[in-house]
């Protein structure tokens, strides 16, 4: 599982221990088929103690709260206590919007996760540290171009003096995990991102790209990784 994580601190009079313990989510994404009526996303909690857990969906701003965020999707439950060693099922129905039809739309499923309070500590001023994970949603139309298992086949490298591009041609997020270009006859290995479809992205280089191909790492839905090689148009 793939997640991209933050620390929210709070100080807080009677709160609990700080705590980085795990709850964890089955797979690395979410995959909503646009006709599916809903889909359900498997939480596990592997600490020997219970947590307090709060989830909402947002539209893409990382600093979205449960009363800010705007996503066309219902959550339930949005919070919920998590035994020790406990699983729990969040469900995911969309509400409808006017989302396009020939490519994914993204939204960010939010984690939150809230430890207990440690005894004799309710008197007392503590630190409270509470963990958020977030995954990508992706809502998916039917019959998109491409695929997220051969998205070399639907991706263009090309270079322009110093920088190098890569452009995603197909109806998919193309998550990349890593490129590797030819520099100076020496292998320079570029950290991925995502690029949504029809979008480039552009990395600029200490020297000229050489070489008719470069080799591309990309992750899929089921997490893993996959690699291909691209042509490099100069």
């Amino acid at each position: 599982m793939s997640l991209g994580r933050s620390l929210l601190t709070f100080a807080l009079i009677g709160a609990c221990l700080s705590s980085q313990a795990s709850v964890v989510m089955t797979g690395n994404r979410v995959v909503y088929p646009a006709d599916a009526k809903q889909v359900s996303v498997q939480l596990t909690n592997q600490d020997d103690f219970p947590n307090v857990m709060q989830a909402w969906l947002d539209s893409g701003d990382e600093r979205s709260t449960p009363q800010t965020a705007r996503a066309p999707f219902m959550l339930t439950p949005p919070m919920f206590r998590m035994a020790a060693h406990s699983g729990q099922t969040l469900r995911l129905q969309f509400t409808g919007a006017d989302l396009p039809q020939d490519k994914e739309s993204v939204f960010w499923l939010n984690i939150l996760q809230i430890p207990p309070v440690a005894k004799g500590s309710e008197a007392s001023n503590q630190m409270i540290v509470m963990l958020r994970s977030r995954m990508k949603v992706f809502w998916r139309p039917a019959g998109l171009q491409g695929s997220p298992d051969t998205m070399n086949q639907t991706t263009t490298a090309s270079v322009s003096g110093r920088q190098f591009s890569l452009t995603n041609n197909s109806g998919y997020y193309a998550s990349i995990a890593h490129v590797v270009v030819t520099v100076a006859n020496k292998p320079v290995k570029l950290d991925g991102e995502m690029i949504a479809p029809g979008a480039t992205k552009a990395w600029p280089l200490v020297g000229k790209p050489s070489g008719d191909s470069v080799q591309m790492t990309w992750i899929n839905d089921q997490g893993a990784y996959l690699s291909g090689t691209l042509p490099l148009k100069h």
